[in-house]
Formats: structure tokens, C-alpha cells, sequence
């Protein structure tokens, strides 16, 4: 009985495992790029609308609401592009585009036409997200402890 074999063990099925997760991964990074053609895609179209809108001589705060867009997108096409490479998803990236949207959102309203609340609450979500952005991914290894790469 101690020599019998457990049916997770067998070879074939880690190579089957194996198999489907390769499947899975390979569709998985067809999205990812579908995602990122759609991301370059939107990058292009909101360059040319800021460039009619500083042809036409719009409004200011439109012009600096555009180019924070392409920011977020640019950060967001990054962020994909780390996946891409390395198969996990950057937090610093994330935190990233999560302070330029949020600044977006308060510069294209006012900064004098949010509510107090409001902003105290903006101002408390952005010092959260640096100290994530600071901190993250910031760990003290053990006495014996390794770093473990794939």
C-alpha cells in the first residue's frame, strides 16, 4: 500500500495540467493584447481630438482634461504591457493610474467647486494610495528566508 502510486502523481496528468494551463496562459495573452491594441488605439484618437482642440483654441481645462486621459491610458497600456512580460499584475502601476484618474476627476471639476467632505475624503484616498505606492511590494526577508523567482 506505501508503494501505490496517487492518481495526482502520475506524470500524465501533470503533463495534461501542464498543457491546459499553457492553453489557458496563450488565450489569456491574446486578450491582454487585444486590450492593449484597443488601449494604443484610444491613445490615437484622443491625440488627434487634442490636437483639433488646440487648433480650435478650446478651453483649457478640456485640453488638460485630455492630455490626464491619455496619462491613465498610457499608465494603463503599461500596466498591460507588465503583465505581458511577466504574467503578474504591477500594484505600483495600478496606484499609479488610480492618483492621476483621481487628480483628473478634481482638476476637471475645480478644485473650489468639490464640497469639503468630498475633498477631505479625495485627500485622505490619494495619501492612501502613495503610501500604498511607497509600500508596496516592500517586504524584510527572514533570517534563512529566499527570494523565490519564476
Amino acid at each position: 500500500m506505501a508503494n501505490q502510486q496517487h492518481h495526482s502523481d502520475s506524470p500524465g496528468l501533470a503533463n495534461r495540467r501542464h498543457a491546459v494551463r499553457s492553453a489557458l496562459e496563450f488565450v489569456q495573452d491574446l486578450i491582454v493584447l487585444g486590450l492593449c491594441a484597443a488601449l494604443f488605439i484610444a491613445m490615437v484618437i484622443k491625440l488627434v481630438h487634442l490636437g483639433q482642440a488646440l487648433l480650435r483654441g478650446t478651453d483649457f481645462s478640456e485640453v488638460l482634461a485630455d492630455i490626464l486621459f491619455i496619462l491613465v491610458l498610457i499608465e494603463l497600456f503599461r500596466l498591460l504591457l507588465i503583465y505581458l512580460e511577466w504574467h503578474r499584475v504591477s500594484v505600483s502601476t495600478m496606484v499609479e493610474v488610480g492618483i492621476v484618474a483621481t487628480l483628473r476627476e478634481i482638476l476637471l471639476k475645480g478644485a473650489l467647486q468639490v464640497e469639503w467632505r468630498q475633498m477631505l475624503v479625495l485627500c485622505v484616498f490619494i495619501l492612501t494610495l502613495g503610501l500604498v505606492l511607497r509600500y508596496a511590494g516592500v517586504r524584510t526577508l527572514q533570517e534563512g528566508e529566499q527570494i523565490e523567482s519564476d
